[in-house]
């Protein structure tokens, strides 16, 4: 297969409403202020819908619906919102089908809920403007495979793609093998057409390239790298998957307790 129909999909997708963008310009200036973010928001009726809509997705397991968008930024956060935001807009451009990776949508969503929450929770006692830095983009961090899965099924190649998935247990490998590309890749590119802040593009250059990360994308890069090792399409949270996380925290000297903490209280939200 050849990435060419990949380039032309990221290059046909519609640009961000500018709702979205007015967003982003609000989160470039700093924290933001709450009335302003809800009045954006509250403004386009499209994603009002949306961000309420993927507020009350069971697996966040409020006991009461959430009706306003006042009420979504004050149980979640602004930074969270921003993640809803960005995930709810992009998706919104792509036909949803993973059934080449065996996965529900709602389970997709809840991964990266988990995944962004995740790094959240672990880089709020490391270094909180880089938490609020990386959170969206973990969000977005398994996007890529929407386009990927699309691929696969047009090329009739899905039971092939998935017996492969099993049998090498790589992702990044089985994805290059049948598009020439991989998740990261495709989001660098993605992020990058759709002008967002240039920490999304850039970090996902390095995602999963072995060349040298600048200083100023290091931290970041290595805080989704060791996110996406303990928690992934493939393995949630599992021991396997949170002793290779600790492998590569105590590598680059980070506290493991401090990131299994946060692991843990993933795992009872999500998964127990």
């Amino acid at each position: 297969m050849s990435y060419i129909p990949l380039i032309a999909r990221i290059e046909s997708l519609p640009p961000l409403p500018e709702s979205v963008l007015e967003i982003e310009k609000l989160f470039a200036q700093g924290d933001p202020d709450i009335d302003k973010l809800v009045k954006i928001i509250e403004s386009d009726p499209l994603l009002t819908a949306d961000v309420l809509s993927k507020a009350n997705a069971p697996y966040y397991g409020f006991s009461k619906t959430i009706v306003s968008v006042l009420q979504a930024v004050t149980l979640f956060g602004s930074t969270q919102i921003r993640s809803l935001v960005l995930a709810s807009s992009i998706e919104r451009s792509f036909d949803v089908d993973l059934s080449p990776y065996d996965i529900s949508t709602s389970m997709f969503s809840k991964i990266s809920t988990m995944q962004s929450e995740l790094i959240f929770q672990w880089y709020m006692g490391v270094n909180i403007n880089i938490a609020r830095d990386v959170t969206p983009i973990a969000f977005l961090m398994e996007i890529g495979k929407i386009l990927i899965a699309k691929d696969v099924i047009a090329n009739q190649k899905t039971e092939a793609f998935l017996e492969n998935l099993h049998t090498y247990n790589d992702i990044d490998y089985v994805e290059n093998m049948y598009t020439m590309m991989t998740t990261a890749q495709i989001n660098a590119l993605i992020f990058e057409h759709l002008n967002l802040n240039e920490s999304f593009y850039e970090t996902m250059k390095y995602l999963d390239n072995e060349k040298e990360i600048p200083t100023a994308l290091n931290e970041m890069v290595i805080a989704l790298r060791i996110t996406r090792i303990a928690l992934n399409i493939q393995e949630q949270l599992t021991e396997e998957s949170l002793a290779s996380a600790v492998e590569m925290l105590e590598f680059h000297k980070y506290n493991p307790n401090t990131f299994l903490r946060a692991a843990q209280r993933v795992k009872r939200k999500y998964l127990d």
